[in-house]
């Protein structure tokens, strides 16, 4: 991930957002206001439910932030969140999701999307 947004601003981006592929509540709404959320905060998180996060933006490279992180696991939200409160870094939360890392999330996921319509 930090190679990604090193990459993103060498080549003259403003601000960043890398989104995971397994959260299958993210919208465009969201994209949108993590976009915005970087114009006030170097760094916007979309906290998932299960201790990490579906998104990571930033308005300048922060590589400090992707070091000593036990990834995959729910030390990795408070961990980042506190590298960043560390940093001196103005950090914005979008609303937590529920992301699918297995059969059982799926079926958790689908259950609460059908109570939601």
């Amino acid at each position: 991930m930090a190679q990604a947004f090193g990459e993103a601003f060498a080549a003259g981006a403003g601000r960043v957002v890398i989104i995971g592929t397994d959260c299958p509540g993210l919208s465009a709404g969201l994209l949108r206001q993590a976009f915005d959320q970087l114009l006030h905060a170097e760094v916007v998180v979309g906290p998932a439910d299960d201790g990490g996060y579906y998104l990571l933006g930033m308005n300048a490279l922060q590589p400090e932030l992707f070091t000593n992180k036990d990834w995959s696991t729910a030390t990795v939200l408070p961990d980042t969140l506190a590298d960043a409160a560390r940093l001196g870094l103005r950090v914005a939360q979008l609303p937590t999701l529920h992301d699918v890392d297995s059969a059982q999330d799926l079926a958790t996921w689908r259950g609460a999307a059908k109570a939601s319509t």
